[in-house]
């Protein structure tokens, strides 16, 4: 896709037996008491996505590194599109934060001190990228580290996502949210990180550190929990339910078939850091510049948010997947107009639209593959399956700008050609997960 980074009030039902993922309905029975409120949930999870999306060295800092990396250290396409991906390869593995965060209680909480530690640790890093030596493997180091801990903090506040739309039947309002705030993020980083990249790159730190730093305080204000059931065999059943965990996510047919979908829709050659040098080299426009054409993409991205709810309750999930693919497509395809600032600011602006309404049924589905118990390790193991899709598209499209003649258009075609492709998936994702509207039961197996 052409850019990094979901209401129900229906009872649930059980899956088949041979699949143990949980479906979005189960039976007002099963559904555990919820720990918090929805309000509570929402506010929570919403600053933790603002929080974890923003304040990314892909997010705030993408325009700063880039200028970093390019102007300042004189690195190719290549190079910097191998920095950018390493320094943010932990979200490729989020899956392992994951299943430590939900099978291991800390200090006797699934949630509390693992939010509040990994934010804690990356606010500290993100302002030691201020001090550190100006060389590509210590800054990659640190990028790197940095990304350990954010991983992590998104991964808790992943499954609470996933923890408050189940126990109140909110799939998709949580989803919906989820787009809200990340296009919000589109609207603030790229203003902000353009206005950044004209500044000391201290500057940079000091906003990035603050947003993580912010998320102990709110943890601490808003985070409640049931805390987990205590027993004499305290380390045996820790393990035994450990492998319960893997079994559970191993097992699930829907989860890995959603995985793979995430996948294959990021993975086609990407725009991201080849744009970065087409608009900077053959356009000639400024990071100031640039920062606004995110802003233009995040509202209209933002508008897309606010629509999906009509549409997921008047069709099915497999005709929206579909749509999705579909709007993809054209969307990067409009990139094939981007030959001037003013045609620009239209490209920017379709494609946040477009590619929005792309994002919102995938991340629909991934929350409803999600197995109630697993929340953090099933959610972040379909994330990363996006996020290494992502990894692979940067860079793929920074190795075949550099090689192919720095050609911009010709891997815009590349691009769009490999992702229609993904149309062929949609007709064998599973009936019972994809075949019924927002709000609509269960059918049978």
């Amino acid at each position: 896709m052409g850019k990094m980074p979901m209401p129900r009030n229906s009872t649930e039902a059980s899956e088949p037996m041979d699949d143990p993922t949980p479906t979005v309905l189960d039976s007002e029975r099963l559904r555990p008491a919820p720990a918090m409120s929805l309000q509570r949930y929402m506010t929570l999870v919403g600053w933790g996505l603002l929080v974890t999306t923003l304040g990314q060295t892909k997010s705030i800092g993408r325009i700063p590194l880039n200028d970093l990396l390019k102007n300042h250290m004189l690195l190719s396409a290549t190079v910097v599109a191998s920095f950018v991906e390493l320094a943010a390869a932990p979200w490729s593995f989020k899956f392992i934060a994951g299943f430590v965060v939900d099978a291991f209680p800390l200090f006797g909480s699934r949630r509390r001190y693992y939010l509040m530690l990994s934010s804690l640790g990356a606010g500290i890093l993100w302002l030691a990228m201020a001090i550190v030596p100006r060389t590509y493997l210590i800054l990659l180091t640190t990028a790197f580290a940095f990304n350990v801990l954010a991983s992590v903090a998104s991964v808790v506040i992943g499954g609470l996502l996933v923890e408050g739309a189940q126990a109140h039947g909110a799939t998709g309002r949580f989803s919906s949210l989820r787009l809200v705030l990340i296009n919000v993020t589109y609207l603030l980083m790229d203003p902000i990180g353009g206005r950044l990249a004209e500044r000391p790159f201290f500057w940079t730190t000091i906003v990035g550190g603050a947003l993580f730093l912010s998320m102990v305080p709110v943890t601490l204000l808003l985070l409640r929990e049931t805390p987990p059931e205590r027993r004499p065999d305290e380390g045996a059943d820790a393990l035994s339910g450990a492998w319960m965990q893997l079994k559970n996510v191993g097992l699930s047919k829907t989860l890995w078939i959603t995985g793979a979908l995430l996948f294959l829709v990021q993975v086609a050659p990407g725009l991201g850091t080849p744009l970065y040098y087409y608009q900077t080299d053959t356009l000639k426009l400024s990071n100031k510049f640039i920062g606004n054409l995110g802003f233009l993409y995040g509202g209209m991205g933002l508008i897309a948010s606010f629509v999906y709810p009509f549409f997921c309750r008047r069709f099915r999930l497999r005709t929206l997947l579909a749509l999705a693919i579909v709007c993809t497509v054209a969307s990067n395809l409009a990139y094939l107009g981007y030959r001037s600032r003013n045609t620009a600011m239209i490209v920017e602006g379709a494609a946040g639209l477009g590619l929005t309404l792309a994002q919102l049924p995938l991340f629909d589905i991934a929350s409803r593959a999600t197995p109630r118990g697993s929340e953090a390790l099933a959610y972040s193991l379909m994330i990363t399956c996006w996020n290494l899709g992502l990894m692979l598209s940067n860079l793929s499209g920074g190795y075949l700008y550099d090689h192919f003649n720095k050609n911009f258009l010709n891997l815009v075609w590349v691009n769009a050609g490999t992702t229609a492709l993904v149309l062929v998936v949609v007709p064998f994702l599973p009936g019972h997960l994809v075949d019924r509207r927002e709000g609509e039961g269960v059918s049978g197996p």
